[in-house]
């Protein structure tokens, strides 16, 4: 095809998800594509982020940390690029014709049409081609082209369908739905004919697409099953987040000796200099890049040398363990931050007691609201989210535990990992941690948390450490969700724009809960959160989020369902009440129940309410 290269704009944020390495993406002219790994990703165009590695030990990363290329197009010279772009390869190779149902094995490869262009049918010429909708996917994370030959030759009824031989010069096959309504794959040569649903076939080879097949280890046979390119089974990207909390998130990036940080190649142009002619040179270039004057550049390299930040914090005893505590530490202590820093807080506690004390002698309270404990503006935040990779599942899925994760680098040479960097704002509280402890112990409220871990140690979910579903697991994450619904009506933030974070441990007296919104540019977002954290709209906000765990208008049942969702991991909780975008629920929009907070009298189960002081 003409203009074989063409170029898809991807947000940074989809890279670390739905559009990860592994993944395939449908482009702006409606191709399927594979998202090559790492190692074929143009490295000059690669950024490495810096005062990270607090996150780097919480994640369990060894790595540096790498932002993904970026690349603009202009469109007055050619569709010239520049910067760098992610490799992709089009993926499935197979079309299949509109009209004459005929199957094409790669019909663009010597095709001189248009990339935008429809390809027509050299079957029956009349009908345009399209990508066929089918991938086979093992376990191992392997994914291939369904084998439509073999697949529909599988159970040979005749000497011609046995040997019946593939061919790549010929189109020969037809994919049609039969009069049963179910996808059926034919043979024009021979007659033989079968079934696509639920197919499995075996080979010892491990494969991606755009790369060669690999022999399984120890001659294991690797099973494959065919679905659909947009099962959720087909790919599944794993990512996880952590804050930059102090003292990272205190480093003044305006300042010569972070710019310096980021320009590798200009400290290394200078230290490596043998002569003083070429050293003055490539000193004389870092002073025009940076706009600083020769003792100030000379300052920042001794800077440099006596060691950046990594050295000069001791982190050899953070662990994974410590992460939640460490950002729950570092949101409800108080502490003066630079101006320029990435993590900014206001904390309105005082305030929001006094006012809270002001409507107690009134009477004008709902109960429920003398529960918030603390209260923080988060003024600023940077979030660093990391790809570690991709999972599939085949039929066989269960047999794996969990199924394996592929890491974006299929080579296993590099020694980066892809991540974002988020920036925005948000609100925190915290629930008084001595009515929570006694309210955690009321039997039935154990014993109605129990089920859902019970039924979780069951499934085959898998989420974050943190995530465990214990009674006050449970009530934060329902009381978030019920928050962020509320953000959505009244300050006007969609819900897919906002995010959780729950900090929930009995042991380490935790109960918070951070809403905040994050986007992968440095201005972040426009105050609306932090306005909403001030007492007098907090309480507002809190009053209609209590109400509405109250009632659901699909209550009674909602209410009194044994299960709901994933696993049966819900109780009462549905997408009438509480139940949100799934990218803006860190926990799979599971652990949720609203009887935690509003009781069920009829059973005995006492609502939060009860518990505090009035």
């Amino acid at each position: 095809m003409k203009s074989k290269q063409w170029f898809t704009p991807v947000r940074f944020s989809h890279l670390t998800g739905h559009a990860g390495v592994g993944s395939i993406v449908r482009d702006q002219n409606d191709y399927l594509l594979f998202v090559k790994d790492t190692s074929t990703w143009p490295i000059k165009n690669l950024t490495k982020l810096h005062a990270v590695e607090r996150v780097k030990r919480h994640l369990e990363v060894s790595s540096n940390l790498v932002l993904p290329p970026e690349a603009s197009i202009d469109e007055t010279a050619n569709l010239r690029i520049s910067g760098g772009a992610i490799p992709t390869v089009r993926f499935p190779n197979w079309a299949l014709c509109n009209l004459c149902n005929t199957l094409h094995l790669a019909p663009w490869k010597n095709s001189s049409v248009e990339i935008s262009q429809k390809l027509k049918c050299p079957t029956c010429n009349k009908g345009t081609l399209s990508q066929v909708t089918w991938c086979a996917v093992s376990s191992y994370g392997d994914l291939i082209d369904v084998p439509w030959h073999k697949l529909s030759h599988r159970n040979p009824k005749n000497d011609a369908q046995t040997h019946c031989r593939s061919s790549s010069n010929e189109s020969y096959l037809k994919l049609e739905l039969n009069e049963r309504g179910r996808w059926e794959v034919q043979c024009k040569k021979c007659g033989a004919k079968n079934s696509l649903e639920m197919t499995d076939f075996q080979r010892n080879v491990h494969k991606q697409p755009g790369y060669r097949e690999r022999k399984s280890l120890n001659g294991e046979v690797v099973t494959y099953t065919v679905m659909e390119v947009n099962d959720p089974r087909v790919f599944s990207s794993v990512s996880e987040r952590a804050l930059v909390i102090p003292p990272e998130s205190n480093i003044d990036k305006t300042s010569l000796f972070f710019r310096l940080t980021q320009q590798s190649q200009l400290v290394a142009g200078i230290k490596d200099a043998k002569r003083p002619l070429q050293k003055k040179r490539e000193v004389k270039k870092a002073m025009r890049e940076l706009k600083c004057s020769e003792e100030e550049l000379f300052s920042a390299l001794e800077e440099i040398d006596r060691g950046d930040l990594k050295d000069a914090v001791d982190f050899s005893n953070i662990t994974p363990d410590d992460m939640m505590f460490d950002e729950f530490e570092a949101l409800t202590t108080i502490q003066k931050f630079n101006r320029n820093a990435d993590f900014i807080t206001s904390h309105l506690t005082s305030e929001w007691s006094d006012y809270l004390g002001s409507l107690s002698e009134s009477g004008d309270i709902r109960p429920e609201i003398n529960v918030i404990d603390k209260l923080i503006a988060v003024n600023r935040l940077r979030v660093i989210e990391v790809y570690k990779g991709f999972q599939r599942a085949a039929s066989d899925a269960e047999d794996f535990d969990p199924t394996p994760i592929v890491a974006p680098d299929f080579t296993g040479n590099l020694d980066w990992l892809p991540a974002i960097e988020l920036f925005g704002e948000g609100m925190f509280f915290t629930l008084n941690n001595e009515i929570i402890e006694k309210w955690e112990q009321h039997p039935l409220i154990r014993q109605r948390a129990l089920e859902i871990e019970t039924r979780y140690q069951d499934s085959e979910i898998i989420l974050p450490d943190e995530a465990i579903p214990t009674p006050r697991f449970i009530l934060l994450h329902t009381l978030a969700h019920a928050l962020v619904r509320e953000l959505e009506s009244i300050a006007g933030y969609p819900a897919a724009s906002l995010q959780e974070r729950v900090y929930s441990s009995a042991e380490k007296k935790m109960a918070g809960v951070l809403i905040y919104t994050a986007v992968p540019d440095i201005a972040g977002s426009l105050g609306g959160i932090i306005e909403q954290a001030k007492p007098r709209r907090f309480i507002k906000l809190l009053d209609s989020a209590f109400k509405q765990l109250e009632w659901c208008s699909m209550d009674p049942v909602c209410g009194d369902m044994e299960g709901q969702g994933p696993s049966w991991l819900n109780r009462a909780a549905c997408h009438g009440c509480v139940l949100l975008p799934d990218t803006s629920c860190s926990y799979n929009n599971v652990f949720l129940d609203r009887v935690f907070i509003k009781g069920k009298p009829d059973e005995g189960i006492p609502s939060l309410k009860e518990f505090v002081k009035k």
